[in-house]
């Protein structure tokens, strides 16, 4: 098995905390937490939302950038069954869709074009 480097070892830990922490969240955590008003990034990368899930209180911006070189959707409700809420229609790589959440809820989402894609944004009163 091969090791890092010394050099390669201090240099990524030196970088480690400037990541933002919602890129560093699995899918299985909820990232979430700020203030109304805040924004929130979601990336469409490898036919993928990442974080899966996200927590935000009522208020907030999601702003959804498409890294994959095809087009995505970000449509509410679940696959068969549009909610209605949203509706980016399609945008392709490097373009970015957002949406402000004002009502407490959650929120389900799929793209269009790639149905096993879902994800979920759960919108809290923020009080």
């Amino acid at each position: 098995m091969k090791y890092f480097s010394r050099a390669f070892l201090y240099a990524f830990l030196a970088i480690l905390p400037l990541i933002p922490a919602a890129a560093r969240a699995s899918d299985s955590n909820t990232p979430g937490g700020g203030t109304a008003g805040d924004t929130v990034g979601v990336s469409i990368k490898l036919f993928s939302f990442n974080p899966k899930v996200l927590e935000v209180p009522a208020g907030t911006t999601v702003v959804w950038t498409n890294g994959d070189a095809i087009e995505h959707s970000v449509t509410n409700g679940v696959p068969g069954k549009p909610g209605g809420a949203f509706d980016s229609g399609f945008f392709t790589e490097g373009q970015t869709w957002s949406h402000t959440f004002t009502e407490p809820g959650e929120y389900p989402y799929f793209c269009r074009r790639h149905e096993s894609m879902t994800g979920m944004v759960k919108v809290t009163s923020g009080e």
